[in-house]
């Protein structure tokens, strides 16, 4: 039996299907379909604002843990909380008694993790150890709290588990702007573990560090 007229028929039938979906006219009937089929992006528009490399790191950390990444945009974009307490003289019935012992300013890790500011371990005139931040300007992370570490630049969870034994959380960050205090509680708490440690901003939902502070002892005033 001889098919070629068949083939042929068909042949033209393909022409005329692809000269139709090819016309701008079906193009239009299709375009609403192929953009409900485009991929939707986990992130708000704000996302899309933020500095290159940081979109980047982002969305990488995204292949790894979706969550993890959306929880990490999520507080960077929220509207930041800046606390301001009063300066230690001013809490202090003998102002003149506070003491610097420890000093050091926080650092930038990364496009997703940093902060600027210092943070400095004083002493009160009645024997009471404090942290003080002091013009903190941090990227906001989940869960962030302020932990007191015998290591002296932890910027992931392996190197802060070096010395467990002398890691002491002093509670949830209070804001991620402003001038901030924390009284350290701990009855056995000895500054000589700490005059090489270190200040951690530490998201404690995700293991993960945000910015440190190396400790140090603060430099003479000249004339002093």
């Amino acid at each position: 039996m001889n098919t070629r007229p068949a083939w042929g028929v068909l042949f033209v039938g393909a022409l005329i299907v692809t000269a139709l979906l090819a016309s701008p006219l079906w193009l239009d009937q299709f375009a609403d379909y192929i953009r409900e089929q485009e991929a939707v992006s986990p992130f708000p528009d704000a996302f899309y604002q933020l500095p290159s490399q940081a979109q980047d790191m982002y969305a990488q950390l995204y292949e790894r843990s979706s969550q993890m990444a959306i929880d990490l945009v999520a507080a960077r974009l929220a509207e930041p909380l800046d606390v301001q307490e009063p300066n230690l003289p001013a809490i202090d019935p003998n102002p003149s008694q506070v003491r610097e012992l420890l000093t050091g300013n926080f650092v930038r890790l990364d496009s997703m993790r940093g902060a600027q500011g210092t943070a400095s371990l004083y002493q009160l005139s009645d024997g009471r150890m404090v942290v003080r931040l002091q013009n903190l300007d941090a990227l906001n992370g989940p869960d962030l709290h302020v932990l007191l570490s015998a290591y002296p630049r932890p910027a992931t969870k392996e190197e802060l588990n070096q010395v467990p034994q002398y890691e002491i959380d002093l509670g949830p960050l209070k804001g991620n702007q402003g001038n901030q205090n924390y009284i350290i509680e701990n009855p056995a708490f000895n500054v000589e573990n700490y005059r090489e440690g270190s200040v951690v901003l530490y998201s404690t939902r995700y293991e993960l560090v945000f910015s440190f502070a190396p400790l140090s002892a603060p430099q003479p005033i000249p004339g002093s």
